[in-house]
């Protein structure tokens, strides 16, 4: 043990002669000073870099045979969806005379492009629907302003709630008693 802190001793002093010309950050000197002393102490080990035992790869190998028990979806064996794509061929009979309009509503629509809202965009819900209550004009209307404003989709509740004219069911005013006008001695409406 003696001859060991000898050696070590001797090989500081040495080291510390060699490199007492050169400057060093006190991170470089410790660093120094360190891989000296496991030099002295470990000669007949090996560096990290150079061990490469069969041990370590028997270890990976048992990492491999872990079983995880969480619930994962297995992507890679998975048949991916496919997107939905519009098709102009897609747009009933009974909606043809705004087929052009559709299809540009569809471009500019802001919002899921999925087969479900073009549903809702025909069916009963939508253009069907505000066509078989409200006529054909209504429809155009829906589209073009639709177009316009980048709307996400028609439907006949917010036709309903929006978009009809205004007096379309406006009753006829009737003006307070204190409302009418009062000419030539009496009340005239007006």
């Amino acid at each position: 043990m003696e001859t060991q802190s000898v050696d070590m001793s001797k090989k500081l002093i040495e080291y510390c002669k060699l490199y007492m010309s050169e400057w060093h950050t006190v991170k470089g000197f410790v660093h120094d000073m360190t891989l000296l002393g496991i030099e002295t102490k470990y000669k007949h080990l090996t560096t990290y870099d150079t061990m490469k035992t069969d041990r370590h790869k028997e270890k990976k190998e048992k990492e491999r045979e872990v079983f995880y028990t969480s619930k994962v979806e297995n992507i890679i064996n998975k048949e991916k969806n496919k997107k939905w794509i519009f098709k102009s061929e897609y747009i009933p009979k009974s909606l043809e005379f705004c087929k052009d309009l559709i299809v540009k509503f569809w471009a500019v629509k802001k919002g899921f492009h999925t087969e479900d809202a073009f549903k809702l965009l025909i069916g009963p819900k939508g253009l069907a629907g505000i066509y078989t209550n409200h006529g054909q004009s209504a429809v155009l209307d829906q589209l073009e302003e639709g177009i316009a404003n980048k709307w996400q989709s028609i439907t006949l509740k917010n036709y309903i709630a929006f978009g009809r004219p205004k007096n379309a069911d406006k009753e006829p005013v009737t003006n307070h008693p204190a409302g009418r006008l009062f000419k030539n001695g009496r009340f005239v409406d007006g």
